[in-house]
């Protein structure tokens, strides 16, 4: 699954079955099944549906009760024949188990539970779920992690693999699809009944259908039929997708050694999606405005944002489909896994994209830097213990398992994950399993390097000190200056890059001791920790060595390296050992950077700055600064696309104009994104496409009643994905007053879906008058917003509300949903993070201030 962000314990190995079956949310295990089939009867225009099942199972243990999972469907007709046949009774808890008992003593052997059931369609994206999109309902799936079991009864957890038949009643106006091939239809009083192959076997989380009246176009070149599949209307917009699939597909199937694994390959654009995609086996799904585009007017970016989250979702198919984690404890190495793989796939397949500038570490350090956050590998109980710092896993486990190759090399990783996967085909695994499989290709100690990484949280600083050839790393925690934090230490492939006059070279070096000296084959004149960026861990250089590395930064590192020096300067002001001058001074200094992507991350991180140290008193200050820098770049690059630019530059564009529209409020760049607004909204081409999401943001920021209606129009009516989305950020920044408040009130109308909050919310945050604004606003609708969030997006709400550089809004936070915390799993946790995040902005704004104000006041 990809999941769309906006915005230290002890270690743990995997749960036995014993602790597991003492967990109140996990299955006895008296029964395991051996296959499924569902029977279902689903129509679009109504509210509900019913079905039957008969599960084929084995009971391992003599039991008067089995377990199943089960929620928000009524079970009738249960009955259980084999050896002893009995009808049971059903009993649904709120852990989503379902108690069925039988009056006498059911012995060990096979049998078949039959029941049938009925449910509502899910309005909150998650489960079996209906959506309206241009005036037509549609049904939709989304099972992972653990709603399943809103659909139909079933064993939903991953460990049992087995097959599943569907077969499927719908009206024959509408069209059905399924993770198999359909083998067979029969018309019946206007209901077609579709029957679908029988699947390999999977997890229950990868089940997944679809009704509707869709449209599709055929995918060629793959080595599997597929199709990329519609809503009705936009199927124009589908091409681009179907031209990649084979490209990205045929390029993992040549990494992986083994063909895709399942019988077809469907993809579909789902207008109410609530991640960004979905692996199901053999029905992928992806929230629409990732596989519908424009080839001819998207930009780059979009492009390749569809190839990146393209290969995730297949990458999928064999880590995490083929071979399946045996708990939801080792979701983070399924995730993990198909980032990085994507991430190899898209830069091999596009290398014109230059995605291998991203640096996934980059998004998550400060939040695993926290004394509230858990390593990556953690018991898991329920779905919010998975959501639990879930963006973390995905980001950190990437950034691990690169360095991780990066140290043993490509050509052993990549016979480890082959060697892996023929092994364990269509079976369950832990991460041990895929450690020792790398450790046995590389003949290096794999196992230790990751557990040390994924098992505690936060990471190590590596201090360098250099006296003429000798070179000495030490190692202890990277905290916030001031914070005290248990020892810890960890095994570090340490990527260095050192040089003189002369000559470069690069190593990596094993620090797995407090401290340790090595001998470089020269003496260099600068070192720099962090070679092509590839290490998670931060560094420090004494005050000399810095200053000779920062002075030869632009010649002698590449791109990806002066990315990874930016933050790794942004995360020595956290810990205390540069000030907020400092700071801006050496991030101020890339602006003019050769490289359009050094230059926005500069940007990005001088404005980072902003929510830390400026306030009413520096704002001005803030403002002059910070838009004389964007103008150094705009000299260069200028505000308007030349056709035949380079795209990293068509890139960097937004962030200018941003810049300039909304912190220098240039009357010239608003006047621009007014007029660009208007003549995007008549005729979407017709606006340069880098630049017309931000254009719109800026010109709903200064707009009026008459603009924010076309808008919530065009936003209505359109059939193009990326408008869509353009506009529902867009809407997000409606000025203070009276349109913020009816543009709060729209989210909760049935125009915006569940998935689209946090699109419209995000602009909210701009601006401390339209924050507070926002609010008190959701507080007062606190209700209606959590019934319309899905289930587990509802503990990142108090980050909404409180998260930034002040005291009040936590407190009131932590008055308002502390009562709350028993009744929503995971506020609890949100509350103490936010709690963390907001004292450790306050001390670092306490601490710098004056050095920031200072600095400014030299500019």
């Amino acid at each position: 699954m990809y999941r769309i962000v906006n915005g230290g314990l002890v270690t743990v190995a995997l749960l036995s079955c014993t602790s597991l079956s003492a967990n109140e949310f996990v299955l006895s295990k008296v029964a395991k099944p051996i296959s499924q089939a569902v029977q279902l009867s689903l129509d679009p225009a109504r509210d509900d549906f019913s079905g039957s099942t008969q599960i084929s199972l084995n009971v391992l243990n003599a039991t008067k009760v089995l377990d199943i999972n089960g929620l928000a469907y009524t079970a009738s007709n249960v009955t259980l024949s084999g050896n002893k046949p009995c009808e049971m009774s059903a009993t649904m808890l709120d852990t989503g188990i379902v108690k069925l008992s039988c009056p006498h003593t059911i012995t060990p052997g096979e049998y078949t539970l039959s029941l049938d059931f009925t449910a509502p369609y899910n309005r909150q994206s998650v489960g079996l779920y209906k959506t309206i999109d241009g005036d037509l309902p549609y049904l939709f799936t989304q099972f992972e992690m653990s709603d399943a079991r809103r659909a139909f009864p079933l064993f939903d957890e991953p460990e049992y693999k087995i097959p599943f038949q569907l077969t499927i009643s719908a009206p024959s106006s509408e069209k059905v699809y399924s993770n198999t091939p359909e083998v067979n239809t029969q018309q019946q009083d206007g209901m077609t009944i579709h029957t679908f192959a029988p699947t390999q076997i999977i997890s229950s989380y990868l089940v997944a259908f679809a009704v509707g009246q869709f449209e599709e176009i055929e995918v060629k070149g793959m080595s599997v039929p597929g199709r990329v599949i519609t809503t009705k209307g936009k199927i124009a917009s589908a091409k681009y997708a179907a031209e990649q699939m084979p490209i990205v597909l045929g390029a993992l199937e040549d990494y992986f050694g083994v063909d895709y694994p399942f019988a077809k390959l469907d993809s579909v654009a789902v207008p109410e999606f609530p991640f960004g995609a979905m692996e199901n086996a053999g029905l992928v799904t992806y929230r629409e405005d990732i596989l519908l585009l424009d080839n001819a007017s998207a930009t780059q970016s979009a492009r390749q944002r569809t190839v990146s989250i393209v290969g995730h979702e297949l990458a999928h198919q064999w880590y995490g489909n083929l071979v399946t984690m045996a708990w939801w404890n080792d979701l983070w190495l399924n995730e993990a896994f198909a980032s990085w793989m994507a991430a190899k796939i898209t830069h091999q397949t596009h290398p014109e994209f230059e995605s291998n500038l991203r640096l996934p570490k980059n998004r998550v350090m400060s939040l695993d830097a926290r004394l509230s956050t858990k390593p990556i590998r953690k018991p898991i109980n329920n779905e919010a213990d998975i959501m639990d710092g879930l963006g973390l896993a995905y980001s950190k486990g990437e950034a691990v398992l690169a360095m991780v190759e990066n140290w043993i090399g490509e050509s052993a990783f990549k016979a480890g994950i082959r060697q892996y996967i023929q092994d364990h085909a269509y079976k369950n695994t832990t991460a041990d399993d895929l450690w020792n499989a790398l450790a046995k290709a590389s003949g290096k100690d794999v196992p230790q390097v990751l557990r040390t990484f994924i098992e505690q949280s936060s990471y190590p600083l590596v201090k360098v000190s250099l006296n003429g050839d000798q070179l000495t790393l030490s190692q202890q925690r990277f905290v916030s200056a001031g914070t005290q934090a248990p020892a810890q230490t960890w095994t570090v492939p340490v990527s260095l890059k050192f040089g003189d006059a002369k000559q470069s070279q690069q190593q990596t070096l094993l620090l797995d001791k407090p401290s340790q000296t090595f001998t470089l084959p020269f003496a260099p004149t600068w070192v720099f920790p962090d070679a092509d960026g590839m290490g998670y861990y931060r560094w420090l250089l004494p005050e000399q060595q810095l200053s000779a590395l920062l002075a030869t930064a632009k010649t002698a590192l590449n791109p990806r390296e002066r990315l990874a020096l930016l933050s790794g300067a942004d995360a020595l002001l956290d810990a205390g050992f540069i000030d907020g001058g400092a700071l801006l001074n050496i991030v101020g200094e890339f602006v003019d950077d050769q490289h359009p992507q050094v230059v926005a991350s500069a940007l990005g991180l001088l404005q980072a700055q902003k929510q830390t140290f400026i306030d009413a008193s520096n704002h001005q200050l803030w403002a002059k600064f910070v838009t004389a820098r964007a103008q150094l770049a705009v000299k260069r690059y200028g505000l308007s696309t030349v056709d035949g630019e380079d795209p990293q530059i068509s890139k960097l564009r937004p962030t200018l104009i941003a810049l300039l529209g909304f912190e220098g409020q240039d009357p010239n760049v608003i006047a621009t994104a007014t007029k660009q607004t208007q003549a995007y909204l008549t005729q979407s081409d017709a606006a340069d496409p880098y630049l017309i999401g931000t254009y719109l943001q800026i010109a709903a920021f200064n707009g009026d009643d008459t603009l924010l209606e076309q808008m919530q129009r065009q936003f209505e009516i359109t059939k193009d994905a990326q408008q869509r989305t353009h506009l529902l950020y867009a809407l997000g920044y409606a000025p203070a007053g009276k349109l913020q408040q009816q543009i709060l009130a729209y989210s909760l109308t049935d125009a915006i879906t569940a998935p689209d909050l946090s699109y419209l919310y995000a602009g909210q945050l701009y601006r401390d008058d339209r924050k507070q604004a926002f609010r008190d606003w959701a507080y007062a609708h606190y209700a209606a917003i959590a019934s319309k969030l899905p289930p587990f997006a509802l503990p990142r709400l108090p980050g909404y509300l409180a998260s930034g550089c002040e005291l009040a809004p936590l407190e009131r936070a932590e008055v308002f949903f502390t009562p709350k915390v028993e009744q929503v799993a995971g506020y609890g946790r949100s509350l103490a993070k936010l709690n963390e995040q907001v004292n450790d902005c306050v001390i670092l704004k306490q601490r710098e201030q004056a050095s920031v104000v200072s600095f400014l006041q030299q500019q």
